[in-house]
């Protein structure tokens, strides 16, 4: 488990380089879709890797604590990157992003109960 932390911790700092590299060298308004998709590549792992370690700290008391923090991360870092998606295509709206928030808490809901029983079961 330490040798995954440790893994997961290098990974968020690289990533965290790497955005911050991209946003301080390139103009975001002058420079290529190749360079855009690098930033928001980097952008997407360092925010589920920073998900991921901040849902392990929180979550002490689930059986299963790797899982379910890296399934948090993933989703937490698809829902952000998706509204930052929609604000760079204006057509980001609140009521939007509260439905989409809406789903993904609803979405993880209903994955949380589905594996716990699964695990009850065994």
């Amino acid at each position: 488990m330490t040798r995954q932390i440790f893994f997961l911790f290098c990974i968020t700092i690289l990533a965290g380089i790497s955005v911050g590299m991209i946003a301080l060298r390139f103009d975001p308004y002058t420079s290529t879709e190749a360079i855009k998709f690098l930033f928001f590549a980097s952008l997407f792992v360092f925010m589920w890797s920073l998900g991921t370690l901040v849902f392990f700290v929180l979550n002490i008391v689930s059986s299963d604590r790797w899982s379910d923090s890296f399934r948090r991360g993933l989703f937490l870092s698809v829902l952000f990157l998706i509204l930052i998606l929609f604000k760079r295509k204006d057509i980001f709206s609140w009521y939007l992003g509260a439905g989409l928030g809406g789903f993904f808490i609803i979405l993880e809901a209903l994955l949380y109960k589905s594996l716990s029983k699964r695990d009850n079961a065994r």
